[in-house]
């Protein structure tokens, strides 16, 4: 894709991209809404239209971003913050919250207990999982899944005995960036086109690449996720803050669709439960329930 010719750049080559520079500078130019409204947004429909692809002006115009309110769960001494659904930042909290009912200060870092509980949470939490929708078109359930009681009852539930897992594959390609400035002021990011190269569509003469978000939905009437104008679908991005007194102590994030909550449980536990430094803790290993990119089995795997 990001060949000007049939053969492989040489290494020092330089590779311009020109129409996507200028579309840039429009951006730059017009301010970011001119994607949605503007001259970059008309060149954006020409290239969709060539494509086929049935999204309109009034598509573009309507899409704004949402100022949410985040959604929070206590773990230890720290307040740890998610983004609500359709993205499954809950999921990342209900993990927490399971383990947080769970005492793991007699556990052995890096242990395969210390690994069991985790992966045992994350198949509690993943249950829930396929509740998660646009809350304006289905209920996700929220103030059920992050009940206390409700966390407790399922952490009561793990054994020593390794439960079936219990959620399917779902790929993704994922970029995750964190920012704090010299006042304190953060940001968590995660951005993604969706799957690898997104559509792997280059729209027009724009030099952007389209993202497939939309594969998310579902044709099944009966799905939480079932496709409608304008419902979000659902999405695995969930950066996170950990606040301490109230304030930013922890920014995390990660990329791995599905095994984005599973990732963040295991660094959140390094970092937390046994005060580790954060190169050692993104040094140790870790597992991932499930499949994801062209891993073939549904089964536990780890570092």
């Amino acid at each position: 894709m990001f060949k000007p010719t049939c053969t492989p750049l040489a290494h020092g080559a330089r590779f311009k991209q020109p129409q996507l520079a200028a579309s840039l500078h429009k951006l730059a130019r017009d301010g970011f809404r001119s994607f949605y409204e503007g001259e970059l947004a008309q060149d954006v429909l020409a290239g969709l239209t060539a494509l086929g692809v049935p999204i309109s002006a009034k598509d573009l115009a309507e899409t704004k971003a949402r100022l949410e309110a985040p959604l929070r769960q206590t773990y230890r001494t720290l307040t740890l913050l998610a983004p609500p659904p359709p993205t499954q930042g809950i999921t990342t909290l209900q993990i927490m919250g399971i383990l947080n009912a769970l005492d793991i200060s007699d556990v052995k870092r890096n242990s395969a207990e210390h690994i069991h509980r985790v992966a045992e949470a994350v198949k509690h939490a993943f249950r829930d999982r396929k509740m998660l929708a646009d809350p304006d078109f289905a209920d996700p359930k929220i103030d059920q899944c992050l009940q206390p009681d409700y966390l407790t009852e399922h952490a009561g539930q793990i054994t020593e005995r390794a439960a079936p897992w219990p959620d399917v594959f779902q790929p993704a390609d994922t970029v995750y960036f964190a920012v704090v400035d010299d006042q304190g002021r953060c940001a968590s990011c995660l951005q993604s086109t969706y799957l690898d190269r997104g559509s792997g569509v280059v729209v027009g003469d724009t030099g952007i690449i389209w993202q497939n978000r939309g594969s998310a939905f579902s044709t099944d009437p009966k799905h939480p996720s079932m496709i409608a104008p304008g419902k979000r679908p659902f999405y695995t991005l969930n950066p996170g803050i950990a606040l301490n007194n109230g304030r930013p102590h922890l920014l995390y994030g990660t990329q791995g669709a599905d095994g984005q909550p599973q990732t963040l449980a295991m660094l959140l536990t390094h970092l937390i439960d046994y005060g580790a430094d954060a190169c050692s803790t993104m040094t140790s290993p870790r597992f991932l329930l499930g499949r994801t990119f062209s891993d073939a089995t549904d089964n536990l795997k780890i570092e």
